[in-house]
C-alpha cells in the first residue's frame, strides 16, 4: 500500500508499517460496508485490538485514516485491474475484462457496488477529506484503461483514429454508471448492459 509511513516525520518500523496496514485495510472493510461516517476511530481501534494512544500514534484524527483507507481502495482496484488488463491483447479482449468484474460482484453475499464509488458520494462534496485522493483514484484507473487502449493501437488491433484518453473515459463511467444501478436493484443486468454498450462502441474503432 502507497502513502504516508511515518508518525511525526520518523519512519516506521517493520512492526509499525505492519500494524498500520493491517489498521488500515480493516477500516477499508467498515467504511465501505457501512460507510465513512458510521465508522469511528474507537471501533476500528477495537475490531483490530489497537488502544486508543496506538491509534492516535499512527493517525492524528479520522481524516488521516480516511485518506489512508482511501488510497488502499484504490491500490486494491488497481491491483485486480492491472492483473486484468495486462492480459488483454485486443478489442475483444476486454470482453474478458468485463466479464471478470461481473464475476467478482457475483462472488459477494449481495451487489456491493464498486468500493470507490462507495467512498466518492460520501467525500466527494468534502472540500478537505479524501477528495483529492478520491479524484486520484479514477485518474490513476481511467490512466491505466487509456494505456491499455493506446497499446492496442500501438500494436494495430486499435485504429490510428481511434482517442484511447476519450474511449477509456467512456468505458469507465459505464462501467461505475452499471455499478450503481445494479448496487441499487440487485441485478446483474445494468452493468452487464452497461458494458456491453461500452465494448460495443471501443468494436467500432477495431482492426480484425
Amino acid at each position: 500500500m502507497s502513502g504516508t509511513q511515518t508518525v511525526n516525520e520518523r519512519p516506521l518500523t517493520a512492526k509499525g508499517r505492519d500494524t498500520r496496514q493491517r489498521i488500515v485495510a480493516t477500516a477499508s472493510d467498515l467504511m465501505v460496508e457501512r460507510g465513512v461516517s458510521a465508522v469511528s476511530l474507537d471501533e476500528v481501534g477495537r475490531e483490530t485490538s489497537t488502544s486508543k494512544s496506538q491509534m492516535y500514534h499512527y493517525f492524528a484524527s479520522k481524516d488521516d485514516l480516511v485518506a489512508a483507507v482511501v488510497i488502499c481502495v484504490r491500490d486494491r482496484i488497481m491491483s485486480f485491474q492491472c492483473d486484468l488488463l495486462v492480459a488483454v491483447e485486443s478489442v475483444d479482449g476486454l470482453r474478458s475484462w468485463a466479464d471478470s468484474i461481473i464475476a467478482l460482484q457475483r462472488q459477494a453475499p449481495q451487489w456491493s457496488g464498486c468500493p470507490l464509488g462507495t467512498l466518492s458520494s460520501e467525500l466527494i462534496g468534502e472540500t478537505g477529506t479524501g477528495r483529492p485522493d478520491i479524484q486520484d483514484a479514477f485518474v490513476s484507473w481511467q490512466l491505466l484503461l487509456t494505456r491499455t487502449l493506446a497499446r492496442l493501437q500501438d500494436s494495430g488491433k486499435l485504429q490510428a483514429d481511434a482517442d484511447p484518453e476519450r474511449l477509456a473515459t467512456a468505458t469507465l463511467a459505464s462501467l461505475e454508471g452499471g455499478l450503481l444501478m445494479s448496487e441499487a436493484l440487485q441485478d446483474e443486468s445494468p452493468l452487464a448492459i452497461a458494458l456491453d454498450a461500452a465494448l460495443d462502441h471501443l468494436g467500432t474503432f477495431a482492426h480484425h
